[in-house]
C-alpha cells in the first residue's frame, strides 16, 4: 500500500479539491453553559494558520472551517478548504482551518472551541457534525455558523444564527451514471462502492442507477459497501472484487475509503467517476497521470463555492440565517468535471448526449429520484433491478 500512503502524504499538499467524509453522528451531549478553551490541551490541530489576504477588504472578518477528518482526501474536505482559501483571497477573510482527524470525541469540542475564537462564521461541512452543531451554535447567538451537506432541525431549537446547505447529489451522480453507462460498452456492469449503506450514501447510488437506466435500460450496477470512509486498503479489496466480477466502470462514495478503489481500477486498467471533486486533477497534480487517466469524470459536489456564495452574500447582506437551501445542477451545486480526460474520452456525440440530459434534468422534464425519505423496500427494488 505505498502508493496510498504516499498519495495521502502529497494530497495534503492539495487545495482544489474535495470528499465524501460522511460517518456517524457524534454521540457529544450538549454542555451547560459555552465551553470555554482550554489552551493547554487543544482538541485539535490547526493545519491553516490565520492570514489576512493582501489588497481586499473583508472587513476584518473572520472564518473557522471545522474539518472533521483530514485534509488530502482529493475530494469532500479538500474543496470545503478551497473555498476558504478563494474567500481569503478574494473576499479578503481572516480564515482558520482546523483539522480533527477521524475521532469523533474530538468533533463537538473543536466546534466548540471554534466558537470561542474571535471570529464571524464557524463552518462545518459532514453530515456527522449535525449534534455539534445544534449543541453548541445556540450557546453563542452573536456568532453565525454554517453547515454543509446536512441541516439542523429548525423545528426542534433555535438555530436563527445557523445557514443549512445540501448537495442535490442525486442529481449529480444521475450524470455519473449516463457517463459510466456510455464508457461501459462491452459487458454493461457497472460498480458502485458506498461508504455505509445509509440513506446519504444510497442517494448516489440511486442516481447512479436512474442515470445508467437512461443510456442502457439492460445495464447491470454491483453495489458493495465497505463500512468505512477512513480505510484505502478497505476499499482497494471491494475495488479489486467488481473487477474480477467484469464491472466495467466504478463509482466511490466512501470518502477516502474511495481513494483505493480509485487505485483498484487503475491497476485493472478499468474507469472510474471521481467524487465530490475533479479526482482526476487531484492525482495529476501529485504527478500521478496514470491514475489521473483512468478517472473518466468526478461527480462535482461544488463544497468550497458553496462556502464562499455563503460568506459572499453575507457581506453583501443577502444570505437569510436560519434558513436551509438545496444546491443542484441548476444552482451550480453539483456536476461533472468536464476536464481533458472526459473530453478526450467521449465523442463528440456521446457529449452532447450528457449535454442534452444534464438541460432535461435542469428543466424538470427528468425527475431524478432521492434516496432520501426512501423506504428500504423501494430502495431493494431498484437494488435488485439492477443486479446482475
Amino acid at each position: 500500500m505505498k502508493k496510498l500512503t504516499a498519495l495521502f502524504m502529497a494530497g495534503i499538499m492539495v487545495l482544489g479539491m474535495t470528499a465524501c467524509g460522511q460517518g456517524g453522528t457524534s454521540g457529544n451531549g450538549a454542555p451547560d453553559s459555552p465551553v470555554e478553551k482550554e489552551t493547554d490541551s487543544p482538541a485539535v490541530e490547526e493545519s491553516v494558520e490565520t492570514a489576512q489576504a493582501d489588497g481586499t477588504d473583508g472587513g476584518g472578518k473572520s472564518a473557522i472551517l471545522i474539518v472533521n477528518g483530514n485534509l488530502g482526501d482529493l475530494g469532500f474536505f479538500d474543496s470545503a478548504n478551497a473555498g476558504m482559501q478563494k474567500a481569503k483571497n478574494e473576499l479578503g477573510i481572516d480564515i482558520q482551518v482546523i483539522e480533527t482527524g477521524d475521532d469523533e470525541s474530538k468533533w463537538e469540542p473543536a466546534l466548540a472551541d471554534a466558537a470561542e475564537e474571535d471570529a464571524d462564521y464557524i463552518i462545518a461541512v459532514s453530515p456527522s457534525m449535525v449534534e455539534p452543531m445544534q449543541n453548541i451554535a445556540p450557546l453563542y447567538p452573536e456568532k453565525k455558523f454554517f453547515m454543509l451537506d446536512n441541516t439542523v432541525d429548525y423545528e426542534g431549537g433555535d438555530y436563527s444564527n445557523v445557514y443549512c446547505a445540501t448537495f442535490k447529489q442525486n442529481e449529480g451522480s444521475f450524470l455519473a451514471g449516463v457517463v459510466a453507462a456510455i464508457l461501459a460498452k462491452d459487458t454493461g456492469k457497472l460498480g458502485f462502492v458506498g461508504g455505509m449503506d445509509i440513506p446519504p450514501i444510497n442517494d448516489f447510488l440511486v442516481g447512479y442507477i436512474e442515470g445508467a437506466l437512461e443510456v442502457n435500460p439492460d445495464v447491470k450496477v454491483v453495489a458493495t459497501y465497505p463500512g468505512d470512509y477512513y480505510d484505502p486498503a478497505k476499499g482497494k479489496e471491494h475495488g479489486i472484487v467488481m473487477c474480477n466480477q467484469g464491472v466495467e466502470v466504478m463509482f466511490a462514495a466512501a470518502g477516502p475509503t474511495g481513494l483505493g478503489v480509485i487505485e483498484a481500477a487503475t491497476d485493472a486498467d478499468k474507469y472510474i467517476v471521481g467524487v465530490d471533486s475533479d479526482q482526476s486533477a487531484g492525482y495529476a497534480a501529485n504527478g500521478d497521470e496514470n491514475t489521473a487517466n483512468h478517472i473518466a469524470t468526478s461527480m462535482m459536489k461544488n463544497v468550497g463555492d458553496a462556502i464562499f456564495r455563503a460568506i459572499d452574500l453575507d457581506l453583501k447582506g443577502e444570505l437569510e440565517l436560519g434558513t436551509s437551501e438545496s444546491l443542484g445542477i441548476a444552482e451550480g451545486g453539483v456536476g461533472l468535471a468536464k476536464n481533458d480526460v472526459y473530453n478526450g474520452l467521449l465523442t463528440d456525440e456521446e457529449k452532447k448526449m450528457v449535454e442534452d440530459i444534464e438541460a432535461k434534468v435542469v428543466a424538470g422534464e427528468i425527475k431524478v429520484s432521492t434516496a432520501i425519505g426512501m423506504t428500504t423496500e423501494d430502495l431493494d427494488k431498484l437494488r435488485n433491478s439492477v443486479a446482475p
